[in-house]
């Protein structure tokens, strides 16, 4: 029997479960090789030692010396998001994309160049009506009206978006595209 095939079979020995021939076999390796005779005692050890656990005693107040070590560590603070880095991050895309579609296709970008113009000129008359709106809000109503004009200039900001989007930009492309 080789050293190698021997070390396979030495768990089964310690345990018990080999064959009778497998044993009687394994047995006459052992006496003929020091070397696996000495890993078969070092196993033996360890078997032993973990068949055997010494049993480890804590101290009375562990509990609560625990506990006060873990409240005086302070509490861990959450970090915020980096809203700056998101909003760096997105700006870049969204120029990227935007000067990868004016060298993609240069007639559409100028129509709907033309058309983002016309369209922030609507804009800016809007925002002009609400701006006026807003200022009598908070001469009227003081800080609850401010509140209400954020409220309403962000919906209406939303509000002006989705129509521009929908029924603004999307037809008067197509029209410029139309030859």
């Amino acid at each position: 029997m080789s050293c190698s095939s021997s070390e396979a079979l030495f768990e089964a020995y310690l345990d018990r479960t080999l064959t009778p021939v497998r044993r009687a076999s394994l047995a006459a390796h052992l006496r003929s090789c020091g070397r696996c005779t000495g890993v078969l005692e070092e196993l033996r050890v360890v078997d032993a030692l973990l068949a055997a656990p010494s049993p480890t005693e804590l101290p009375p107040n562990f509990t609560f010396a625990t506990m006060a070590e873990v409240r005086s560590l302070g509490r861990p603070r959450a970090s915020a998001p980096p809203v700056a880095a998101y909003l760096v991050c997105y700006l870049v895309a969204a120029w990227l994309l935007i000067g990868a579609a004016f060298l993609v296709e240069t007639a559409s970008m100028h129509a709907l160049g033309e058309t983002a113009l016309d369209v922030s000129r609507e804009l800016t008359r809007a925002l002009g009506t609400l701006g006026h709106a807003s200022t009598r809000l908070i001469d009227d109503f003081g800080s609850v009206g401010a509140l209400v004009e954020i409220v309403l200039a962000l919906n209406v900001t939303l509000a002006l978006a989705a129509v521009v989007g929908v029924a603004v930009m999307r037809p008067r492309i197509a029209a410029r595209l139309r030859p």
